[in-house]
């Protein structure tokens, strides 16, 4: 597997773009210009209307539809005051560079597609009339007015004879995949093909080249002149690359094919754009639910410490009348003393004789009583009448305050059901699946047509699938994405699993066999039922035990799988086996144990997780503690 997407065109894929766009695009009318940040569409006019999509980080193409946009920026109005109505005379790759140039009616367009990307409107003569980033460096200057001056440029390969391609190459002394890659431009999966389908040493200095391997390369360039292209899009589950002809890395992959490399581009970028504005949103919504879940976190605590209030009010406000004679004689006694104009260090002497006085603060008038492990302050100038009436007050706007922000938590834990329900699901969440000890994913069905899908889908020549031997049993996929030899611990865990969620659980055994085989040791004949395979070999784990362990993470999911694999992610797990208890009877069983280990901090977390969360791991609805 090739964990890297692809996510910008190469100056290859550019070179067979621009001989496929040539005959669509010269000749045609610009009739409109749309930008969105490093984006740019032009709506061509020529016998039909079509757009030119231009998306200067990654991507050149012809696209069938165009894009809504709120306000052109003045660059974009710039773009379209020269250009609008104008006619396309020209448009090539400059030398074996990421550059574009269209020639519009006296006027240049030339599209930087390297780096961040740049687009740059000149006269014929390379005056620069407008620019979306203007740029300085030493030997280049890129800012209206300025003459513009191209970048240093890639080695072409194609404007050499044989002597000349050999010179320039040997004068590189770098490993040979490190200069096709860079000094050519190919870049890196180009160049690890070339490498390996011409048997080149991908590691040898081209400097040192043999003249038979240099011969080999030039041929190849050549060849690829004038070679018939076989455009597709690679898929690994999801689009990681679009070819313009088929490669050796890519024999065993699912492929999509095009009538054209435009065509392959277009639709790769379009769903690469899909899934970074996707993962746009969806960073917006975590950010949202963090905002939305702090609010509520601090709308708890100022619930609590407001209830907490309200009741400390009304008992306090009960305490002085219960207690009426003693705290009137505490506010009687201070009252005589001020009398006496005594200094307020003489009336604290004498009214801390009184056991119920702690002490006294004159500034704020106020006289501090414990009673009943209550701690109360009174208002020294006031009645007891007044000093209960005060609390009783406190208390009022506390409750009013409580209703308040109960108000407010419903409106921002509907607004937290929103989020949840819109978060993004992995293409596995639809199956049952868990990740072993070993880091592997583990995918199984959960019906016939699930079973059939996830054998013809999902299942590759590197993975392994396993079916316990018994009428009414998931297919399982272990999924080896990283293509190593998989450990027997992880074969043993997705054995278990296979057992667990197999009939055999429902008929209360206690172990059942596995078999485990290749892909491409299940045969689908005509007439099988769906979810059905003819198995041609296979190997045996005898006696697999029925068990699973359900866990809780600190993120407050519910998983479940063998033993070792869920405790590889949490230490907090309850384990089940076969048995006659219900899912709901069980489930209260399986909190109860879970609410037992997890520590104080997320207790409170786990007690609100709702008792279907975890029923929907108990296979059949059925169980018991182990």
């Amino acid at each position: 597997m090739f964990n890297t997407m692809k996510e910008s065109i190469t100056s290859l894929d550019l070179m067979f773009l621009v001989k496929e766009m040539k005959e669509r695009l010269i000749g045609g009318r610009i009739r409109r210009i749309k930008q969105t940040n490093n984006t740019f569409i032009f709506e061509i006019y020529k016998q039909e209307r079509f757009f030119l999509k231009v998306i200067l980080d990654k991507a050149i193409y012809i696209a069938k539809a165009s894009q809504r946009v709120e306000k052109p920026t003045n660059f974009c109005m710039q773009l379209r005051k020269h250009l609008l109505n104008k006619t396309i005379s020209n448009i090539c790759q400059v030398e074996f560079d990421r550059i574009v140039e269209m020639e519009v009616n006296g006027y240049r367009v030339i599209l930087e597609l390297f780096g961040k990307g740049n687009l740059i409107l000149t006269d014929s003569s390379g005056l620069i009339i407008g620019i979306l980033k203007q740029q300085v460096w030493k030997d280049r200057t890129l800012k209206p007015k300025a003459v513009y001056k191209y970048p240093p440029s890639n080695i072409n390969p194609f404007r050499y004879d044989f002597i000349q391609f050999q010179k320039v190459l040997t004068q590189i002394n770098k490993e040979i995949v490190k200069a096709l890659a860079s000094n050519f431009g190919l870049g890196g999966t180009y160049t690890e093909e070339f490498c390996e389908k011409l048997g080149i040493d991908k590691s040898k200095l081209a400097s040192q080249l043999e003249q038979k391997e240099v011969d080999k390369l030039y041929r190849f360039f050549e060849q690829l002149k004038t070679i018939e292209l076989k455009p597709s899009i690679i898929l690994d589950e999801k689009p990681i690359d679009a070819v313009p002809f088929e490669m050796v890395r890519y024999k065993d992959y699912k492929k999509i094919e095009f009538d054209s490399f435009g065509k392959a581009i277009e639709a790769y970028f379009e769903s690469l754009e899909k899934k970074l504005e996707e993962e746009k949103e969806l960073k917006i919504r975590k950010k949202e639910e963090g905002r939305i879940r702090r609010i509520l976190e601090k709308q708890k605590l100022q619930l609590k410490t407001l209830e907490r209030r309200e009741e400390e009010c009304r008992k306090i406000a009960k305490i002085l009348y219960e207690n009426y004679h003693a705290f009137n004689e505490i506010l009687n006694s201070i009252s005589a003393l001020r009398q006496k104009k005594l200094s307020w260090q003489k009336i604290e002497q004498e009214i801390k004789k009184q056991r119920l006085v702690k002490e006294i603060r004159p500034k704020e008038a106020k006289v501090r009583v414990v009673i009943n492990s209550f701690t109360i302050d009174l208002d020294f100038r006031k009645t007891i009448e007044e000093n209960a009436s005060y609390y009783f007050e406190q208390a009022k706007k506390a409750k009013k305050k409580i209703e308040g922000i109960k108000q407010a938590m419903k409106k921002f834990e509907a607004l937290a059901k929103k989020e949840a329900k819109v978060e993004e699901k992995k293409w596995y969440e639809k199956f049952r699946w868990f990740f072993s000890s070993d880091s592997f994913l583990i995918v199984a069905g959960k019906d016939a047509k699930t079973n059939e899908n996830i054998v013809k889908k999902h299942a590759r020549e590197q993975d392994l699938v396993l079916h316990a031997d018994i009428h009414g049993a998931p297919f399982v996929v272990v999924r080896n994405d990283k293509k190593q030899e998989i450990p027997m611990q992880t074969i043993v865990e997705a054995a278990e699993f296979a057992a667990s969620h197999s009939k055999a659980w429902k008929l209360k055994l206690g172990s059942v066999d596995v078999s485990y085989m290749k892909p491409n040791q299940l045969v689908k004949r005509p007439g099988l039922p769906l979810g059905t395979f003819e198995v041609k070999e296979r190997n045996i784990l005898k006696k697999v035990a029925l068990m699973l362990s359900i866990g809780v993470t600190k993120e407050m999911k519910i998983i479940s799988g063998p033993l070792a694999a869920v405790k590889k992610q949490t230490p907090y797990t309850a384990t089940i086996v076969p048995g006659d208890k219900s899912s709901e009877e069980l489930a209260k069983e399986i909190k109860k144990q879970l609410l037992l280990k997890v520590p104080f901090e997320i207790k409170k977390g786990v007690e609100e997780i709702n008792l279907e969360e975890i029923k929907r791991h108990i296979p059949f609805g059925i169980g018991e503690l182990a």
